[in-house]
Parts: C-alpha cells; structure tokens; sequence
C-alpha cells in the first residue's frame, strides 16, 4: 500500500519502520493543519463576496433566519468585523457538508481571527498552532470586545501551540475582569439567565430506553439535592440494591418523584431490581401524538397508587409498534422491539413496563401513504401528522432538526383560490417539514427544492450546485 511520506513522496507503508510511522503521521498532521486553515480561508473571503447590504439583510444567530436590520456593528463575528450577508452560510454549510450552525461558527471564526487575534492568525498561517485550538481562543473570546480580545491574542499568541485548555481560560477570563468588570461584577444575575433542567436522549443507536437529566442552578441548592440523591442511593444499597453507585443515584432521582405531595418517603424497595426505574424512563412533557401502526399508547396521570404516597408519572410515548405486540397478545411472542421516537428500538418488555399501570389511550391508525388534499392553507392536524412521520426531520441539505419543531412548506407555493390558485393545493406530496430558519431561505428565493416520487427532496441551491436529501442523509449532486 502506497503512502505520502514526511517529504510527500510515496512510500510502501509495510516497508516503514516505526520511526517511519512517526514521520508520516507528522506530515500528515501537518498537511491536516493546512486543511483546516484553508477552510478558514475561503470563509473569510467567503465573507468579502458576501457583505451586508440594506437588500440582503445582515447574516445572524437567530435560529430562525430572519435577516437582521443592516447596522455598522452586527456580524456573526465580535465586535470590529464587518457584516455578512443574510443567508450566506447555507451555501457554504451545504459544500461542507455541515449544518447551517457549524458554517455559521466557522464563519465567526474566520472573521474572529482575522480582524480581532492577528497574531494568532499569522501562526495559523504558518502552520505553527493548530487551527482547531486558534477556532477554540475565537469561540471563547467571541463576546468580548475587540480591546479585550485584543489582550486575549497578545497573552496567547506566543504560547497557544503548546498551552492547554486551562490556559486559555484563564487568559479570557483575565481580559474579562480587566475590560469588563461589569460582568464580573453581575456573574450571579447574569448566570441566573442560563439556569434551566434539561431532559435529552442519546442518539437512536444507543442506550435506548436511557435520558439524560441536566440542571443548573444555585449551586446551594443543587448541592443540597445532590447529597439527597446520595443518600437515597446510600439507603438503597443498605435495602440490598446491588447496582452501582451511579445507577443508585439514577433509580433515586425516581424515589423522589414518587414521593406523595405530604413529603412521604416512597417505598425503596419496590425500585431494587425492577426494570426499567423512573430514571430511565419514558419522555416526560411531550406532546400527545399519533402513531405508526396499530396505533399509539399514551399514558395518562392516572397511575394506580399501589405504592404508598406514590405519584405516577406522566409519560407520552411516540410509539411505532404493532398493538397486538405492545399488548402481548400473541402467544409464544418472541423478545421483539418497536420504535420509540427520540429513544430508538426499544425491547417490547420494557415498553409495557413504562404503560402498564397507566390508563392508555389509542389514536387511530395513520396511513403515510394517503393521499387526499384540501383547499385551505393550514393543512389538517391528521395530514400534519402524517407528513411529520414520513419525513422525521428539517429536509433542507444536512439539517437534522426534528420534524415536529418544524414549519409546514407548500413546496409549490400556495396562492390563495380567491386569487386564482387551484384547489388542492394542501396535500401531502407538496408538504415538507423545514425548520423556521430553512423556511425563510426557501421562501426568501436562494433555494428551491421539489419531491421526487420515490420521497427524496432534489434541491437546488445558488452557484449551480444541488443535493439529495433522502432518509439516510444528504447526496451532493454534481452541478448544474
């Protein structure tokens, strides 16, 4: 097998030593450095064809799209660069192959870099920092004013090719004390604004049937719950629970939610060895949908209290299984899975776990095969459903943001029938689920798109340049 050494001449890779291993890899890392910082490069002058004007409207962080209002000091890079044009990083994300917000931060780099930490961006240059740790020091620096990044570059300039992560935050956090001691000062208001208790699912393949519950708050408080949970988990293993600490403190997150509104202890015992605890459970605080096949099971608030002073949860599954299967109606079943949105494949035993003591509520068979239209705009809750099940996600080029966060697109424009549009128009072959900001693209005119009879989306973007958009991801088209 032929390889590019050191000096970029090929060489038979099973014919190197180990020191001749080590070469190629640093030429390797090298030519990769060079990569990175030409990506940078094309940003920046991605940047110069593309400035704002008062027609294109001024490139933003709003997730919706919506061009800002031109002003002198709005970019998506700091203080001191110049602006960029509305819609600028669709383009550029969908030659990457990246989404819209990794462009978007690539371009806020570049223009970080070049405007705000020259320094950095001269070693940058020259291949002496890796360009990865350059994007780091534009990323944290990024909400600083220019003379606070300007020390920033100055302190880490030297140093930034062999300093670690720690050093970096330091020298930010140094620049934000000495230019901005308002925000010192303020740090606890202002911490106030990203307090929130998240719950988030890992990727369909793994952990199904296993959340992630993240909070961040008062740190008296949340140190206070902290050592309640370790407690709880402490008086488990003393009841004879053999699970790890972890997964002690995890099934104790459940003991507290059980407990009944007079603060009574819930009983821990019921939770040793029982399969799944509340804290790998189901998603919480969804809302109610219709499912794929036989129908979906929606668990209500009406938990039989068969453990003193327990509240049952609230649970929605959107559940994609044969009823018969979740039921166990099926003598001699064997162990078999269905389809929970946001959690994957999930064993059909766990499933009935979750619901079993819930009161279920059945909707309704929905055929993602249907067609049928209507006059109006608006199309109707069941065609909603129905579109946001077939598509699942945002099916502009690499955006994978959940269908049901999405707005419903007439692919074809809808004219209104008292202004001459046809009937019909409303139906699901020219519906699609967009996010709020590919919308705005879409209708904005930069983008057009159409369905293609076997469910794909063929788009075609500016500069001649088009992509396939089919349910196992983006397929770049050759151009125009």
């Amino acid at each position: 097998m032929l390889i590019t050494d050191a000096w970029g001449e090929p060489v038979e890779l099973d014919e190197l030593d180990a020191a001749g291993l080590l070469s190629v890899l640093e030429g390797d890392r090298l030519r990769g450095r060079g990569v990175e910082r030409d990506k940078l490069r094309v940003a920046a002058q991605w940047c110069v064809l593309h400035p704002a004007t008062a027609d294109a409207g001024v490139a933003c962080w709003d997730p919706s799209g919506l061009p800002g209002v031109l002003t002198e000091d709005e970019s998506l890079g700091g203080e001191g660069t110049p602006a960029v044009a509305g819609f600028a990083a669709e383009p550029l994300g969908a030659a990457l192959g990246v989404s819209t917000h990794a462009a978007k931060k690539l371009i806020a780099d570049a223009l970080d870099l070049q405007h705000r930490l020259p320094q950095i961006w001269k070693r940058v240059e020259v291949l002496a920092v890796e360009p990865w740790k350059a994007r780091k020091v534009a990323e944290l620096s990024h909400p600083l004013s220019r003379a606070a990044a300007a020390d920033v570059d100055a302190a880490l300039a030297p140093v930034l090719a062999s300093c670690s992560f720690a050093a970096i935050e330091r020298a930010v956090a140094h620049a934000v004390a000495t230019h901005h001691p308002e925000l010192v000062a303020a740090g606890t208001a202002l911490a106030k604004d990203t307090w929130d208790v998240t719950l988030g699912h890992p990727r369909p393949d793994r952990f199904t049937g296993t959340s992630w519950l993240t909070a961040t708050g008062d740190s008296l408080d949340l140190t206070a719950f902290y050592d309640r949970i370790t407690q709880i988990a402490a008086e488990l293993a003393e009841a004879g629970d053999e699970d790890p600490l972890g997964a002690r403190r995890a099934k104790a997150l459940g003991v507290l939610a059980r407990q009944g509104v007079d603060g009574a202890e819930a009983d821990l015992l019921s939770l040793i060895g029982t399969e799944p605890s509340v804290a790998e459970g189901a998603l919480i605080g969804t809302e109610p949908s219709v499912a794929e096949g036989a129908g979906t099971a929606e668990a209500a608030d009406t938990t039989p209290r068969r453990r003193r002073g327990l509240r049952g949860p609230r649970t929605h599954l959107y559940l994609h299984a044969s009823l018969c299967d979740v039921l166990g109606l099926h003598p001699g079943q064997q162990l078999s899975c269905g389809d929970v949105e946001r959690l994957g494949d999930v064993v059909l035993d766990r499933i009935r776990a979750w619901v079993g003591d819930s009161e279920s509520t059945i909707t309704p068979v929905l055929d993602l095969d249907r067609e049928w239209a209507v006059d109006g705009h608006d199309a109707p809750e069941a065609m909603r459903e129905q579109v946001i099940l077939r598509d699942g996600h945002c099916v502009f080029p690499w955006c994978q943001a959940e269908a049901r966060a999405c707005d419903l697109d007439h692919i074809r424009s809808y004219v209104p029938m008292d202004e001459g549009g046809p009937p019909g128009q409303t139906n699901p072959d020219n519906l699609a689920p967009l996010c709020r900001r590919h919308h705005r693209c879409k209708t904005s005119g930069r983008w057009r798109y159409r369905r293609l009879p076997d469910g794909t989306f063929e788009w075609s973007g500016p500069h001649r340049r088009s992509y396939l958009v089919a349910p196992f991801g983006t397929i770049e088209l050759h151009p125009n």
